[in-house]
């Protein structure tokens, strides 16, 4: 629903918004005078017997004779003990008994849940200096508190846990490798820029997928050449904590927009840094890499190259330079990591402080597989007597296979230099009450190359490009009160701001590999973002069952404009966006909940790039009369004989070019139940709005939006599925989590760039893009031998114009296709049609050593060209080929203090590139990582 516009009808629409929120803050204020608290459960005492043991197993006698499901993610047991428990208590006592001394803490997500977590940042210290562990805290209304590993199977909807074990682990030589494995999820064009551009179910980049960290969000548009656009977040793995994705559009606070998912980062605390029991402390972490060599000078070649027609006495012996093919040995130590943290914990204030430097030189490709690119000599075709035969004294070169770069070769262009700070504090106002300041800042050197040159010159091979530069700088700031006397008060309050400044120099080549002048920024961006969130959560027993009810709103920034010295007049311009929500969830028994939502969103986008405005004026007797185009001043000086033109009158405007505003609602419906205990079926319909982007409605390089203007993007999801999260299923202590899922994205309003009659390459409205599919994910674990698995599959994908929007003649006949649409973005977003990942492994020592192994199918795009025949324009479809990698890892843990990882990733050395590149980027061969963690 939408209110755009002047008028009665928006005066109307306008009212309407108005009396619902004052319906809803009615609402509000009427729970305030509920008489019943929240988690009647949580209070009513009952008896418990778990005895002195492993935690695993008390929590899992907990969970037995409370009544509760209890849900965390399985490392944060590892090695730890527990008193036990006895007597008759309330679940609040025995769960404070049973975690004591663990360094955990206890949330409950709803009435039947209760989550593990690191200690709460809300712990105060007792006399004798120990942390205890502080009230219950309970969450709701999409909150990112209490999410655990196990939240995704007992709630509607699809979402994935990454725990900072898990980063470590499988983090690779990209920034998006710690994605691999989850289902649904891809990183666009990891191997070349050093960022995030997170794909969700087919939705990428313009913000329909936003990278939260500690709840800031930034994103840069970068242009592409040939190969489109990305939308960057830069983050460094280094400091982030843990991971939640949360797939389709959000009820959250920070859900505005997101209608293919959000991604949210925390960054590490105190409880990541300090040992068991003490309140200052400092952790060192450490690592070495194989498979990368230095950085060579720019402009060295490599690669195959030379590609053309030759006479057959003159084809050359070789097709490939020496430099690059010095592949360094398989346990020599080629980059490396280090960091340093130290934190700080009292009564009143927990202070943590780090450091990490990061450098890896350009990595080598594999060595064994198909599309490993080799030169093929054919005859020359030549017209002859009405035909084409081959020629008997000329040959043609070509090179078939994925790309250019040889087995085993560096490839150019992959380096990364990082260095980060982060500053973090929680200050206890008062024992409901804190404030969480924050502060990081992100500097990186890496490489990076425009894939047109790749994809463009095909008898240039491949080169090493000037560096590219990103400065980030991230400052947040929160406020949250949880009197825990009062169960209709959870407010959290936030303000954030992310300044990037992304510097890009570009040098291009001839065929003939003459250089051009180099570019020092052909077309950096600074941006600036900020923004303002707030949100409570209240709930309640209504007599007829649980009650949670989520309520806020948020409030965006933004600004762009060319980077210091950029070449190119690149778009400039701001955006503000505010959204208003609501949330619900009702659980009247035991095996039925029902949640609802309502978010209302307003945006405005304005071009503030300088225009020249160009008249033709005319004199007609005294008067002077001013024309916008020549040809009307010509008309009307044919129809008034004596008129004579003026000088033609061009001049440069400043202020606001163009302006787009717009506003709606989204509603989201889902309904869970469980008719046997931890087996639970659901339903969702959920929707969202997206406002166009700035990079959309302004004007520059690549794409102009249309002058008709741009609609929000209107997601229309369906998702159906059920969860299966069930304990002491085969053996006394085992964990089974299964999740299946069926999904149905249909985006109405999808923007792209394609060629229209109004223009080329402009920003428009298509009619829809849809998504189906299907997603499996699981895991099994018994405390010695533990296994997950994630498969996604897409059953179908069309994108739909508008009868006659598009000009190609070529597809005006058609306005459905699999692959895109011509001139678009999309084509490159499209995903795998199906992957699969499986992980393995046991725990021995007492769960101090861990050792497994993970195998990984990514299969090829759902079609070839828009439809498995036609290109796609000027964009060129970057195709893959399946690939399959095997990842080994192991983790011991010596003691508390320490802990050695060891990692062999793609363990067969498998030549592949990655899904969704937008450049011809060989990724890594076989790497080994290993790093030691030291705490004291």
């Amino acid at each position: 629903m939408r209110c755009g516009g002047n008028g009665r009808r928006a005066e109307a629409c306008r009212a309407g918004v108005a009396a619902s929120w004052l319906a809803i803050c009615a609402c509000v204020g009427a729970i305030g005078v509920a008489p019943e608290l929240a988690f009647a459960q949580a209070a009513q005492k009952k008896s418990f017997n778990i005895p002195a043991g492993s935690l695993a197993q008390a929590l899992a006698a907990f969970g037995k004779q409370a009544g509760q499901q209890v849900s965390y993610p399985s490392e944060l047991t590892a090695g730890k003990t527990s008193a036990g428990v006895s007597g008759s208590l309330t679940a609040s006592e025995a769960l404070s008994a049973i975690l004591a001394g663990s360094g955990l803490s206890y949330s409950f997500a709803n009435a039947s849940t209760v989550s593990i977590s690191g200690a709460d940042s809300g712990a105060g210290a007792t006399v004798d200096g120990a942390i205890a562990l502080d009230t219950i805290d309970v969450s709701g209304g999409g909150a990112t508190d209490g999410f655990s590993a196990d939240t995704p199977y007992y709630t509607a909807g699809s979402s994935t846990y990454i725990s900072g074990e898990q980063i470590e682990r499988f983090r690779g030589t990209s920034t998006g490798d710690m994605f691999s494995g989850t289902p649904g999820v891809l990183n666009g064009d990891n191997r070349n820029g050093a960022a995030l551009d997170i794909n969700i179910r087919g939705m990428q980049g313009q913000g329909r997928v936003p990278v939260s960290v500690d709840g800031a969000i930034q994103e840069t548009t970068v242009y592409r050449g040939y190969s489109g656009v990305v939308g960057r977040s830069y983050v460094d793995p280094d400091f982030i904590g843990s991971v939640t994705i949360e797939k389709g559009p959000s009820a959250a606070a920070d859900g505005a927009g997101a209608i293919g998912g959000i991604v949210r980062m925390d960054t590490i605390g105190v409880d990541d840094i300090l040992l068991p029991g003490k309140n200052s402390g400092v952790r060192f972490k450490g690592g070495f890499n194989t498979n990368s060599s230095s950085v060579p000078a720019v402009g060295t070649w490599g690669g195959l190259a030379g590609t053309g027609n030759y006479p057959n006495s003159q084809i050359p012996s070789s097709f490939g330079g020496p430099d690059g093919m010095d592949r360094p040995g398989l346990l020599e130590p080629t980059g490396g990591y280090g960091s340093v943290a130290a934190a700080y914990r009292s009564e009143t204030i927990d202070i943590v402080a780090a450091y990490a430097q990061r450098k890896n030189g350009n990595y080598h490709a594999g060595t064994k597989g198909d599309g490993i690119p080799e030169p093929t000599i054919r005859p020359r075709q030549i017209w002859q007597n009405g035909a084409w035969v081959d020629s008997p004294t000329e040959s043609t070169v070509t090179i078939e296979g994925l790309n250019r770069f040889r087995p085993g070769e560096e490839v150019l262009n992959t380096s990364q230099d990082n260095s980060s700070i982060l500053l973090k504090s929680t200050i206890r106002i008062a024992d409901d009450q804190q404030i969480e300041l924050g502060y990081m800042g992100y500097d990186s050197t890496y490489g990076e190359i425009m894939p047109s040159q790749l994809l463009w010159n095909p008898n240039g091979g491949a080169y090493q490009a000037w560096l590219n530069s990103v400065e980030l700088k991230t400052y947040t700031a929160k406020y949250k009160w949880n009197p825990a006397d009062n169960d209709l008060i959870k407010l959290k309050a936030g303000w954030w701001m992310v300044e990037n400044s992304l510097t890009l120099p570009y040098q291009w080549y001839m065929t003939d590999q003459t250089p051009m002048p180099e570019i020092a920024n052909w077309f950096g961006t600074d941006g600036r973002r900020w923004g303002l969130n707030a949100d409570n959560t209240s709930t309640f027993d209504s007599g007829l069952g649980h009650v949670s009810l989520n309520y806020g709103g948020s409030y965006t920034y933004e600004t762009i404009q060319p980077g210091k010295g950029t070449e190119l007049d690149g778009r400039r311009g701001n955006r503000q966006e505010y959204s208003l929500f609501a949330s619900g969830e009702w659980k009247p028994t035991r095996w039925l909940g029902l949640n609802a939502s309502l978010r209302y969103s307003d945006f405005i986008n304005k071009d503030t790039r300088p225009w020249t405005e160009t008249t033709y004026p005319l004199r007609h007797g005294d008067q002077v009369i001013n024309f916008k185009t020549s040809a009307e001043r010509t008309a009307y000086r044919q129809a008034n004989p004596g008129s004579t033109n003026l000088p033609t009158v061009s001049e440069t405007k400043y202020g606001v070019y163009r302006a787009f505003k717009d506003n709606g609602f989204a509603p989201i419906l889902s309904a869970t139940v469980e008719p046997w205990e931890g087996i639970q079926f659901y339903a969702k319909y959920a929707e969202a709005i997206r406002m166009p982007s700035l990079f959309e409605a302004t004007r520059g390089w690549s794409a102009d939006p249309t002058a008709a203007g741009l609609d929000p993007e209107h997601a229309k999801t369906w998702e159906f599925g059920f969860n299966v999260l069930r304990d002491e299923v085969f053996f006394a202590g085992d964990r089974l989590r299964f999740k299946a899922s069926y999904f149905d994205n249909d985006v109405d309003n999808y923007i792209t760039r394609t060629d229209t009659p109004e223009g080329t390459l402009l920003m428009v409205n298509i009619d829809s893009a849809r998504l189906r599919g299907i997603e499996l994910s699981g895991s099994y674990d018994t405390g010695r031998f533990f296994g997950n698995m994630a498969y996604t599959y897409y059953t179908s994908t069309e994108f739909c114009v508008k009868p006659g929007q598009i000009r190609n003649v070529a597809y005006a006949d058609r306005l459905c296709t699999e692959g895109g649409v011509s001139n678009s973005y999309v084509v490159n977003h499209l995903p795998p049609k199906d992957s699969i990942s499986v992980t393995l492994g046991t725990r021995a020592f007492d769960e101090k050593l861990t050792v497994g192994g993970r195998i990984t199918y990514i299969g090829k795009r759902p079609t070839s060209g828009l439809d498995g025949t036609s290109g796609t324009g000027l964009i060129t479809h970057v195709e893959w080929d399946p690939y399959t990698l095997v990842d080994l890892f192991a983790s011991y843990k010596i003691n508390e203090q320490f802990q050695i990882d060891a990692t062999i990733d793609n363990v067969t050395d498998t030549y592949y590139m990655d899904a969704l590149t937008l450049g011809l980027m060989a990724s890594p061969g076989r790497t080994i990582r290993t790093g030691i963690t030291a705490r004291f």
